[in-house]
C-alpha cells in the first residue's frame, strides 16, 4: 500500500516528464521549421530562364538569349556588383574551342553579344575580382 506522500510524489514525477516532452516537442517543431533550406541565403530557382550554379557564396545564372549570352551574378538574392569583375566563358562543343571576354553591363549582369552556346556544349566562365581571385563556374548545356 502507498502512502499519500508516494502517491503525490509520482503524480509530481509525471507532471515533469509531460513538462520535459512538451518542452522537447517544442524544440523539435522549431528546428523542423528553420530546416537547412530556409537557412538558405540563395534562391536556386532560374530567375532569367537560364542555368543556376550557386558556388562561392554567390549565385551564377548562365542564359543563352536570342541576342548574345548573359551570366546574372546575384549574392544572397541582391545583385553582384559585376564592375569590378572581368570575365572569360570557354565554349567547347562540336570539338572546338571558343574563348570570348564576358563583359560587365552593369550591377549583377555581364553580357557577351551574338554569342551563341549551342545543346551538347561545355561551358566554362572563369572570373576574376579585383584582387586577382579566381571563380570558375562549369556548365552543361
Amino acid at each position: 500500500m502507498t502512502t499519500p506522500d508516494a502517491s503525490l510524489s509520482v503524480i509530481k514525477g509525471k507532471k515533469i516528464m509531460l513538462r520535459t516532452f512538451a518542452t522537447m516537442m517544442i524544440i523539435v517543431g522549431s528546428l523542423v521549421l528553420v530546416s537547412p533550406a530556409v537557412l538558405s541565403h540563395t534562391d536556386v530557382k532560374p530567375q532569367y530562364g537560364g542555368v543556376v550554379y550557386t558556388k562561392y557564396d554567390l549565385s551564377f545564372e548562365l542564359v543563352r538569349e536570342k541576342e548574345g549570352v548573359s551570366l546574372y551574378v546575384g549574392d544572397h538574392g541582391e545583385p553582384f556588383a559585376t564592375e569590378s569583375l572581368t570575365g572569360q566563358v570557354v565554349i567547347l562543343a562540336a570539338g572546338k574551342k571558343s574563348e570570348v571576354m564576358l563583359r560587365s553591363i552593369g550591377a549583377g549582369k555581364m553580357h557577351v553579344p551574338e554569342l551563341q552556346i549551342p545543346d551538347g556544349a561545355k561551358v566554362v566562365i572563369t572570373l576574376t575580382d579585383k584582387n586577382k581571385k579566381m571563380m570558375t563556374i562549369r556548365y552543361s548545356f
